[in-house]
């Protein structure tokens, strides 16, 4: 009974300094709170080895260069430069969308000029390997649309 009132004493101490205690066991004992910084309780896990500060591997440099550029987006920056209707930008790319793809399923080559180029491809049959069990397996020849993209292209996105 001692033992474990020193325990909890202890532990109560050890949270003031850190967010994480290890008992015996390699039991690790957290914190849980909710906004507000109100302690909800304690959550144990048991884990093989405790590092007491967890770093992100990564950190985000730029929130702006990590942003996706949807359908949406897209057809907002057309109406604004254009000077649209957002309704109107965003039937111009469906139909421009509409026009690439039934170009390509017909076999033709889409060119747009300081742009890029969009072509159909026949892909070799190859060998694989099924990820699951390892065995081999064969991956069949079938047709891809490529990208390739122009000489403006390439050179916009070099970072200077």
């Amino acid at each position: 009974m001692l033992y474990l009132l020193l325990l909890e004493i202890v532990r109560r101490l050890y949270f003031l300094k850190s967010r994480a205690i290890l008992l015996i066991g390699s039991e690790v004992v957290t914190p849980l709170y909710k906004p507000g910084k109100v302690h909800l309780g304690d959550q144990a896990t048991c884990v093989d080895s405790c590092k007491e500060e967890i770093e992100p591997m990564a950190e985000k440099t730029d929130q702006a260069a990590a942003q996706t550029v949807g359908r949406q987006e897209l057809s907002k920056r057309i109406a604004k430069q254009a000077k649209l209707s957002q309704k109107q930008a965003s039937e111009v790319l469906e139909a421009t969308l509409t026009a690439i793809r039934e170009a390509l399923q017909n076999g033709d080559e889409v060119r747009l000029v300081g742009f890029g180029s969009f072509k159909v491809r026949q892909s070799a049959a190859r060998k694989g390997v099924n990820p699951r069990d390892r065995k081999p397996i064969e991956v069949p020849a079938k047709e891809r649309v490529r990208f390739f993209p122009g000489k403006e292209l390439s050179e916009a996105v070099l970072k200077k």
